[in-house]
């Protein structure tokens, strides 16, 4: 079903054509991405399609009654009460629904209610359709859901019966998604979702959306979500929308193949063009030659003339060096402690030798930066020791570097730390990392987070350090830079130590990962995808260990285990057994009742339906308290 369809639609700004002749088309189940460098119109594309903003020409057509959910970047969870409570409002229908079947229930409950009168029965009636309904439409899934989803996004069943007002910015915006994704709408629009969201939270949004009902169409930076999630992908680039199938590696290779297909084509007819134009000049005026060279002429006028092939984006030839190499030993890492006035994880151990390129990763508030600052020397350790191999020179990157204030120009900015390179030199510099014609006169407060990114970026280029510290170097940065960051730190000749949330970028650049954990660091040779391959056999190997001591029987331990210790045991062993036949018991009788459900002298019997419904609901409450009991049995045990 096509849930939304648009063509020859263009938009402008300011006299100036942000996009024109646009043709795009959602159905359901689609997965599409909206990408194109900071600034070439992705977010305006994405809003005149969810209705936020207008267009100035074209047509443009929606589905009847679609329902969108459109989540902005600076979006945010704006209800009152808790945040179960607002996280409930999309299902008031089937909260509505509960409370007439309880009504109805404790009607046919009520000893004055006799069986085989016109109101006993109509009541049955109603309860069995209303029943039918409840249960169609996710009446016995709803909450279920709620839970999956908060527990997806890092909230805490604590955080279920907070204040919303109580939340930060960040985790107001992970409410909005939250509830968006509970709503879940026809068509779910999508801008930076992964913003505040951290590696284990932006894999279980990547799992969640794979299965999503409806049509998404994302705009992200985070290319290791997009390849994920996505299926097509729309390119905002020079003024026009092209369409891609596939996901975002797939679209880069189906991208430079069309651009070195289009560029060999424009080649071949410019070559074709100078051999006519050459032909024409040199045997237009030849009385035996004339004729033909008018021919050919007239072929050159009627030639369809092909554009010469752009590509948005920037080819630099963007490079790191160093002054001096390092030792061997660069950094060795012994039981080391960081944090302000307490130590926020275990003692960390771990030694860095020259050309790692070590991601540290974590999840959020674990301590990475605090970690990375203690090393680069901006905080003091609480304890444990750094030891600084030979001839090392550090250059520290903060994220927050991005949010600093000047009245200078980029010019300025860049030149004062350097005041005795010549202009075309700081020139030279600014232009590898995108500052380039006017946009070196820009006013650093007026320059976005991205620009003032590459602006640090630009003077830690110009230090020449053999060692470089990194906090969260590709935040801000749009794919473009995050590509040419890449290709300048996978040549560089020195050592790398950085922290980041971009698998992608970390599966580029690192050839170790550090995972920081309350328990201390642990140290993997290799890239993130390697990194999530090991964890996944540990895991597995963990839950294949449990399994095994549950099937070992007890042992005496003699002199380890009291008499008392022993009995305990065996007492709670028999009471786990027990509360297994139970378990067996309720499900079979509940797979039994719902077979009989569906037989038609019950199904179109409204007493038979109404008390196995009643005998279910009973089994299935006694079913879910056994497994309580058994599950808090099990981990006493």
């Amino acid at each position: 079903m096509i849930l939304l369809q648009a063509s020859q639609l263009n938009k402008s700004f300011g006299g100036e054509d942000i996009f024109t002749d646009v043709k795009i088309e959602i159905k359901t189940n689609d997965r599409i991405a909206i990408v194109g460098r900071n600034g070439a119109g992705k977010t305006t594309l994405m809003k005149i399609l969810a209705g936020a903003e207008s267009y100035d020409s074209g047509h443009f057509m929606r589905a009847k009654n679609i329902n969108i959910g459109y989540l902005t970047q600076q979006m945010t969870l704006d209800a009152e009460g808790t945040v179960y409570e607002a996280m409930l409002k999309p299902f008031s229908h089937l909260i509505e629904m509960e409370k007439k079947l309880a009504d109805i229930t404790t009607y046919l409950a009520e000893e004055s209610a006799q069986a085989g009168t016109p109101a006993y029965d109509q009541k049955l009636a109603d309860f069995e359709k209303l029943q039918l309904q409840f249960e169609t439409t996710g009446g016995y899934q709803y909450e279920h859901k709620i839970k999956t989803i908060l527990t997806g996004l890092n909230f805490t069943p604590d955080d279920f019966n907070q204040k919303i007002d109580y939340f930060s910015g960040g985790q107001k915006t992970r409410l909005a998604l939250a509830e968006m994704l509970i709503r879940e709408p026809d068509l779910l629009m999508l801008d930076e979702p992964t913003n505040h969201l951290d590696m284990d939270t932006t894999a279980w949004l990547e799992n969640y959306l794979t299965t999503y009902q409806g049509a998404i169409v994302v705009i992200s930076h985070d290319r290791y979500f997009l390849d994920k999630v996505v299926n097509t992908v729309y390119d905002v680039a020079l003024g026009r929308v092209s369409r891609y199938v596939g996901n975002y590696s797939k679209f880069l290779a189906l991208r430079d193949a069309f651009y070195d297909k289009m560029t060999a084509e424009y080649e071949r007819q410019q070559a074709e063009i100078e051999r006519l134009e050459t032909f024409v000049q040199k045997n237009i005026t030849r009385a035996s030659t004339s004729g033909m060279a008018k021919s050919r002429r007239k072929i050159l006028e009627k030639m369809t003339r092909i554009e010469a092939p752009k590509l948005d984006n920037h080819s630099v030839n963007l490079q790191f060096h160093i002054d001096r190499e390092s030792g061997h030993d660069v950094l060795d890492v012994r039981a080391l402690e960081v944090g302000y006035k307490s130590p926020i994880t275990s003692p960390i151990t771990f030694d860095v030798k020259k050309q790692d390129a070590i991601a540290v990763i974590g999840p959020n508030g674990i301590g990475k930066t605090t970690l990375i600052r203690t090393i680069a020397k901006k905080l003091p350790a609480l304890s444990g020791e750094i030891k600084y191999g030979a001839n090392i020179s550090i250059g520290y990157y903060d994220q927050k570097q991005a949010e600093f204030t000047s009245s200078n120009t980029v010019l300025e900015e860049l030149w004062q730390y350097y005041p005795e390179m010549p202009e075309k030199d700081i020139r030279a510099v600014l232009g590898r990392f995108l500052f380039v014609q006017d946009d070196v006169r820009k006013i650093i407060n007026d320059l976005s987070g991205g620009e003032k990114a590459r602006l640090q970026l630009a003077k830690l280029s110009l230090e020449n350090n053999n060692l470089l510290i990194l906090d969260e170097p590709t935040n801000h940065l749009d794919i473009d830079a995050k590509e040419i960051l890449e290709q300048a730190l996978m040549t560089y000749p020195g050592t790398i130590l950085f922290v980041s949330h971009d698998r992608f970028f970390i599966n580029q650049i690192a050839t170790k990962v550090l995972n920081v954990t309350a328990e201390g660091a642990s140290l993997f040779l290799g890239d993130y995808t390697y990194f999530i391959e090991k964890e996944e056999e540990r895991l597995a190997y963990e839950a294949f260990e449990k399994i095994e001591v549950a099937e070992e029987k007890p042992k005496t331990t003699g002199y380890e285990e009291n008499k008392a210790q022993r009995k305990e045991r065996r007492k709670i062993e028999r009471a786990l057994v027990q509360l297994e036949e139970k378990i067996e018991k309720y499900e079979a009788r509940i797979q039994t009742i719902e077979l009989e459900l569906t037989h038609p002298d019950v199904f179109n019997d409204s007493q038979k339906s109404y008390a196995l419904h009643q005998e279910m609901v009973g089994y299935q409450t006694r079913l879910e308290e056994a497994m309580n009991e058994w599950a808090e049995l099990e981990e006493a045990e």
